[in-house]
Formats: structure tokens, sequence, C-alpha cells
């Protein structure tokens, strides 16, 4: 092809150019046909029905987590319920321990007092009581408040008691009997005036030693078990107080 060949190609496409609909620089795309067409409706189509499809699957697992996020829900409900229950037994709990321990002090002062009571009670009603250690268990007794009268005349003297003397009950310790060669039980007498036994303690006293029959006899008072304890914490007191007394420079 020649020179002017070439230019005359040259300027029919400038001029189709020109002439196109698409205006300056467009391209004119080629037309599609319509099998071109179709295929991209059924593409469309694939991906809005997998669309949907992944929607409803996605709609069901919302479904159960909404179904399981109830279910949550009411069991957190539950618990907070249960918890409310047991925070308020929890106090109510605490409250009673606190109205026990309360209580258990105001008992424990009146158990205190009242013990205080029957022990004064006791000890006032063992005040005439005398207690007499030394006759055998073999000694034939056969009236032991009559036998008492003698015994406390003859170890301690007419003179130590008035003519109304009188010995109202006398009776062997409630212990069990000893065995051969233990020592004997002691004698429980309860005078009519708490002034005899006095009086018969404070010839004791005096004399020292008291013999009947070969049996060496001592006389107590009849104390009770906490007066004997009080008694016994006193002994080191006691016995500073009479070194004080015997020595001057105390």
């Amino acid at each position: 092809m020649g020179k002017k060949d070439k230019n005359q190609a040259k300027l029919q496409f400038d001029r189709r150019k020109v002439s196109s609909p698409a205006g300056d620089g467009a391209v004119v795309a080629p037309e599609k046909g319509p099998d071109v067409a179709s295929g991209d409706e059924q593409d469309l189509r694939q991906i809005l029905v997998a669309m949907q499809h992944s929607l409803t699957q996605i709609d069901g697992k919302i479904d159960s987590l909404s179904y399981r996020m109830d279910r949550m829900t009411d069991r957190l409900d539950k618990h907070a319920e249960r918890l409310d229950q047991s925070d308020r037994r929890v106090s109510e709990v605490e409250n009673g321990q606190t109205e026990l321990a309360t209580s258990q002090v105001k008992l424990n002062k009146e158990l205190s007092s009242l013990r205080l009571k029957v022990d004064d009670l006791e000890a006032r009603s063992r005040r005439n009581n005398l207690r007499i250690v030394g006759i055998a268990e073999s000694t034939a007794i056969d009236n032991m408040e009559g036998f008492i009268e003698q015994l406390l005349v003859q170890l301690l003297g007419r003179a130590t008691f008035s003519d109304l003397f009188v010995v109202e009950r006398a009776h062997r310790s409630l212990v069990a009997h000893p065995p051969p060669g233990a020592s004997p039980r002691p004698i429980i007498t309860e005078l009519l005036n708490y002034r005899y036994r006095d009086a018969a303690l404070r010839r004791a006293r005096e004399l020292k030693t008291l013999q009947y029959e070969g049996m060496t006899v001592s006389l107590y008072a009849d104390f009770t078990i906490h007066v004997q304890e009080a008694r016994r914490q006193f002994i080191a007191g006691k016995k500073q107080l009479r070194t004080c007394a015997q020595n001057t420079e105390c």
C-alpha cells in the first residue's frame, strides 16, 4: 500500500470517530448479543438465591442464639433470686447469732448469780453442822444422835454446852463404804444451834488433841466445796499474816 492509500484510510477512520454518538474520544463498545445478557441474569439470580439461603441460615442461628440467651437470662434471674434468698437467710442467721450471743451473756450472768445464791443457801444450811472425823466404822452405834451427844460432852466437857444442847441429826458421810484399813467416813452432825458448833470448835482448838477409845478424833466445820476452795486459797495469805504478827518489823 502506498502513502496515498494510507492517508485515505486514516481519513476515513477519523470521520467515523467524529460521527460516532458517544462523543469525542469515546470508543464505541461492540453490542452484546442476547446470549450474553441471559447468562449474566442467571449468575445474578444464583447469587441472590445463595444470599437468601445464607440469610435464612443466619436468621436460624440468630433465633437459636436468642433462645439460648433467653434461657440464660431466665437462669440468671433464678440465680439472682436464689442469691437474694441466701442473703436474707444469712442475714437472719447473723441476726439470730447476735441475739443468741446477747442472750447467752445474759444467761451466764443469771447463772452466775443463781450459783452464788445456791452456794450461799447451801452454806447457810450447813451453818449448824459439825464434821467429826476419826470414829471407826466398826464402832457399834444404835442411836447416832444420842451417841454424838454423849461423845461431844465426853470429849469437850459438859461446861462447853448448855442444858438445851441437842443433836438434831447425825449420819455418816454419803460416800461408798471404805475398804478395810482405810480411813473411816466422817460423821456429819447437825446441832440445834450454831453457837454449839462454834463452842465445840473453839474448845477443840484449846484441847488440841481429842481421844476416844484409843482413836484420835477431830472436829471441823462442815463447809461447802466452794467455801473450802476459797479458804484453801487464803492459806498462803494467812501464813503471811501470822508471820507478820510474830515479827514486829513486818
